[in-house]
């Protein structure tokens, strides 16, 4: 039995009052055992629509362990290998010049290209809606949309020698897999895992599309300025290879079963599931260690791995604990809603012991 019957849903539920949350709280753990959902706060605050368990959460980067996902399929077919080479994988016209022709796709997903980002994750100062002040967030709908920002990024440092996080690095791969496909990113994803592990409420919606039970993306107050904002120009219109995918929490459970491995038999080989999960590097003050498209955080109890998202209006977590069993998907509608929320699942399930 995992540690879930013993988590103190009282602490949680206070934990909860005190953020105002807003989206999704979702743990499972062994088979059969009882799992637990709450809910809070609103979809839709100007229409009064409130978040329900089946509402779907854009989840920023989260879409990098969906697109980790996607290529080891890819790999499994023999369509792609870790170890290709990007700029084989390409027409000239999306080859960045400034790229070391020796970057692998496994280099790309496992942040360790050592090409330039789009967006500095290691400027603390740095506002990921500022990006979309300068180019119109409207005409981001699909990975190629995204070439202005990537094609004069210059190669920051060898490949392989360092891990740090990148995000224009995956949208690189998903060209990469629409060029050697022919076929646009999200059909390959819907093909290849939202079908197969029976994610039927994912997708990637445009957020000027009228789409059922979708939660609109918030950013509180600021201070000195009026009320709430959406993030409707803080972030892509659509989501893509490194973030923005719509997700509910019992489909992200189900994504990280089928990256586990407790998920549907034979949905990846047990050497691509390896590849995949790793870790095989690790940032520098070691607090992430990187699969190909999969984050591990945490020691001994806490020991997990699966991926984090923060956008303007949009953060998530999702999590396995391989050493206990337990999963935790936990969604926001809200910027930085998750982050605090899913800490302390953690606390109170080390409390909980197992």
């Amino acid at each position: 039995m995992s540690r879930l019957v013993r988590l103190d849903r009282a602490a949680l539920d206070g934990e909860l009052d005190a953020a105002e949350f807003s989206g999704v709280v979702h743990v499972v753990g062994d088979d059969g055992e009882p799992y637990l959902t709450i809910v809070r706060g609103l979809a839709d605050r100007a229409a009064g629509v409130a978040n329900t368990a089946q509402t779907r959460f854009g989840v920023a980067s989260v879409s990098k362990l969906v697109t980790g996902t996607t290529v080891a399929r890819l790999v499994d077919r023999g369509a792609l290998a870790w170890t290709d080479r990007y700029v084989d994988l390409v027409g000239p016209e999306w080859r960045p010049p400034g790229l070391d022709p020796g970057v692998t796709i496994g280099d790309l997903l496992g942040h360790t290209s050592g090409f330039g980002d789009y967006f500095d994750e290691e400027d603390s100062d740095a506002d990921y809606a500022d990006v979309w002040r300068a180019i119109p967030p409207g005409l981001m709908r699909g990975p190629k949309d995204f070439w202005p920002l990537l094609r004069d990024l210059p190669q920051i440092r060898p490949p392989r020698e360092r891990a740090v996080y990148n995000n224009g690095t995956y949208v690189l791969v998903g060209i990469a897999v629409e060029e050697r496909t022919g076929r646009a990113f999200p059909d390959v994803v819907a093909d290849e895992v939202f079908g197969p592990l029976g994610m039927t409420r994912s997708g990637f919606w445009p957020l000027d599309a009228v789409v059922p039970d979708l939660a609109i993306g918030y950013l509180p107050p600021r201070p000195g300025a009026d009320g709430w904002r959406t993030n409707i120009h803080a972030v892509p219109v659509m989501g893509g290879p490194d973030g923005g995918v719509q997700v509910t929490v019992g489909d992200l459970i189900r994504l990280i079963d089928g990256v586990s491995g407790r998920g549907p038999r034979g949905f990846l080989s047990d050497a691509t599931r390896a590849e995949l999960i790793g870790p095989h590097s690790a940032s520098d003050d070691g607090v992430f260690r990187f699969g190909r498209g999969v984050l591990h955080v945490g020691d001994g109890a806490s020991a997990r791995f699966g991926h984090t998202g923060e956008d303007p209006g949009a953060s998530a977590r999702i999590w396995t604990y391989p050493a206990t069993g337990e999963r935790v998907a936990v969604v926001s509608n809200v910027t930085e809603g998750a982050g605090a929320i899913t800490r302390r699942i953690d606390a109170l399930l080390l409390e909980a012991g197992g």
